[in-house]
Formats: C-alpha cells, structure tokens, sequence
C-alpha cells in the first residue's frame, strides 16, 4: 500500500506543477494529511488523486470546525482499520496559548488510555497519524529545559544515553510523551507527523524510535506499508 502523507506547506509539485502522468505511476492508495494545511488544498488533493483522505487538524486548524476539507474523513481522537490498516490518529500539538487544538501532556494521554481497549481488540496498531511529533528524549523539558533542539549536541549525552537529540527547543514544537509511550507499547511500523518544518533545516525526515519509522510529513512524504 502506498501512502501519500503532507502537512504544513503546500507543496509545489502537488499544486502549481502538479504532474498528472507522474502522480498516476506513483500508484497512491490513500492520502494522510497530518494538519496545518487549509482545507481547500485538502480537497484539490482529494480531487486531483481520486483516492480516500484521512487527516488531523493541527494547531492552525481551527476552520476545520466549521469547514472541513470536502471528500476526506478525520481520524482525530479516533481508531480505524482500512484495508486491513490499523490507523490511530491524533490531532493538536502541545498547549502554549489555549488554543482549540492544544492539549497538555496529560490531555494527550487520556485521549489516548480512552482508545486502548479499541486497540486491544485489534491487536495492535500499524501507523500513527499525527500533528505533533512524539517525545524522544524523557530528560527533554524535565532535567534538560531546554533540550538542546533538533540535531544539536546532546547536552546530557551520560544520562540520555544519545549524542544528537531530537527535541524541539522551544515549548511551542515540543513532542508529547504518551506518543513515545504509543510506541514502545504497540511498535506501529510507522509514525507520521507534522509540526517540526523539518525543524528549519536541522532534522532529518525519517528517523528509527524502537523499531518504528518516525516520519516528518513536512510538505509531502510518500510511505509504503
């Protein structure tokens, strides 16, 4: 199965140099988006690609209350299974200024403990659709505040156990912890999320969390499962 998962930017090559004959080869099954891009882009994709649209809202998304992208289906705060794909999907990013998107660590993970007994009765997950990236570091915004951002130096490197962290800086793009707790728990074959941009050039757009391929959707990501 071919996935085609964007967030935050339009891109191009989806958009003003859309290639159809291109597109078409690619043999894309389902679009993912992982939020912060307007609705209308949303559903130009959903005509363009002719295939279903599962998405999140991220913290920018707050029109998608009263105008959601035509022809896709939101998978926030929910658990499904498509085409034998077991898919979690949570929307938002971390609270920095009470926004309709924006939940505190503890937030995050009851909206998940609520969705554990959907997951237990399918065995498991395969992906995970974010907005927000998961938390890699448990030291970042605790004993380390704050980490010394995306592909920098570790400033704990004894303690953390790593050399290069992978946490945002600031509080705005932190991860959230129950999301690497998803991980360590059920192993999905891959987490997709938004939000980073790449962190502005400092990460890379796929990276390993326990076994799981963590993958930056920043602009258009193509993941086959």
């Amino acid at each position: 199965m071919r996935i085609l998962a964007v967030s935050d930017e339009i891109t191009p090559a989806l958009y003003d140099h859309f290639d159809a004959a291109r597109w078409r080869a690619a043999k894309v099954d389902l679009l993912v988006s992982c939020g912060d891009l307007s609705a209308s882009y949303l559903s130009y994709l959903v005509s363009r690609f002719d295939v279903p649209l599962f998405y999140v809202p991220g913290n920018h998304d707050e029109s998608y209350k009263q105008e959601p992208p035509e022809g896709g289906d939101s998978i926030d705060g929910k658990f499904i299974v498509w085409q034998g794909l077991r898919i979690l999907g949570l929307g938002g990013a971390p609270w920095y200024n009470d926004g309709v998107y924006q939940y505190s660590d503890s937030a995050m993970a009851r909206r998940i403990l609520c969705l554990k007994p959907r997951i237990w009765l399918a065995g498991g997950i395969d992906l995970i659709v974010t907005h927000a990236p998961p938390r890699h570091c448990p030291l970042a915004f605790g004993v380390c505040n704050p980490p010394a951002g995306v592909g920098r130096r570790c400033r704990l490197p004894e303690r953390s156990g790593r050399t290069v962290c992978q946490d945002a800086s600031d509080r705005t793009h932190r991860g959230f912890p129950a999301f690497a707790d998803l991980i360590q728990t059920y192993h999905p074959r891959a987490f997709v999320h938004g939000h980073s941009h790449l962190s502005y050039g400092t990460a890379k757009r796929v990276i390993e969390f326990d076994g799981t391929r963590v993958i930056d959707a920043h602009g258009y990501y193509l993941l086959d499962l």
